[in-house]
């Protein structure tokens, strides 16, 4: 019996067959060519049946497909450079461990959602878009490391009850709804960029943090109303010369304390509403 069942007509990996039922493998190399043939994709649930706790992908395999690894049981894996990355393609699985290819632009939609043993995740520089709920569920999530993130989508990280640490880069423009939705353990946070506004939802459940600092280069940021409820938010740190805009001083909590440098736009608009204080 092959270990390799490949689709000639597509050049894609269709199955990986098992000599008896949830064969457990030390490791696993996918390689680029086989037998003759070709591997360019590797199709969706082809790792049903098989426990492995290292798995090694070559160079020259161009695409994950959506749902490629959903549900496997695959401890750690070993990307290419060149490497596409469907949506749900690591999604309930048993994944613990990634380092994301240098050339990944995107992380799709529910890529990571539910991913429950994943502790750390770490991008090289090509990393730009997390997309809708790529990382929720992931609850065991404690460090997510990032360098130059530009857009983050609805619910991205909703739901990683134990991040500590989370580091976006310096380049955010959009930031989504619900992102930090019952990211309890998060208490300090910097988000830095040219983002102009956050939605009404964008904090909602960072019931642990305490400490945000936001720096932008927008003309001017919006704020909404309610905007960090049911967080214990006790100060916010404003970098940058934007007009802020606040509709209701509900926008921030009661005894929030607003840091910024002196004579900036936003320390002279909010120090007439909030207790404030100078950056040295």
């Amino acid at each position: 019996m092959e270990r390799f069942v490949i689709d000639k007509s597509t050049n894609t990996l269709v199955k990986c067959n098992h000599s008896m039922m949830w064969e457990r493998l030390d490791y696993l190399i996918i390689p680029h060519q086989y037998k003759g043939m070709q591997i360019d994709r590797i199709g969706p649930h082809c790792f049903a049946g098989l426990v492995i706790p290292f798995l090694c992908i070559e160079e020259g395999v161009e695409y994950l497909e959506d749902r490629a690894f959903e549900n496997a049981h695959i401890l750690n894996v070993k990307l290419p450079r060149g490497l596409k990355i469907g949506e749900r393609c690591f999604a309930e699985s048993d994944l613990m461990e990634i380092l994301l290819p240098r050339d990944l632009h995107t992380i799709k939609q529910e890529t990571f959602k539910n991913c429950k043993f994943l502790e750390t995740i770490s991008a090289q520089v090509g990393v730009n878009t997390i997309s809708y709920s790529a990382f929720e569920g992931c609850e065991h999530l404690k460090e997510a490391h990032f360098r130059i993130i530009k857009s983050i989508k609805d619910y991205a990280f909703s739901g990683c009850v134990s991040l500590k640490t989370l580091n976006l880069g310096y380049r955010i423009n959009q930031l989504g709804i619900g992102l930090f939705n019952d990211c309890s353990s998060l208490e300090s946070l910097k988000l830095e960029g040219s983002f102009d506004k956050f939605h009404f939802r964008t904090f909602e459940g960072a019931n642990g943090l305490s400490s945000l600092e936001l720096q932008t280069s927008a003309d001017s940021l919006y704020f909404p109303p309610d905007g960090f409820k049911d967080t214990c938010l006790k100060e916010i740190s404003l970098k940058g010369d934007f007009e802020p805009i606040v509709e209701k001083r509900s926008c921030f909590p009661e005894n929030i304390v607003i840091k910024g440098y002196f004579d900036s736009n936003p320390l002279k608009v909010l120090s007439f509403y909030f207790d404030s204080e100078v950056i040295a």
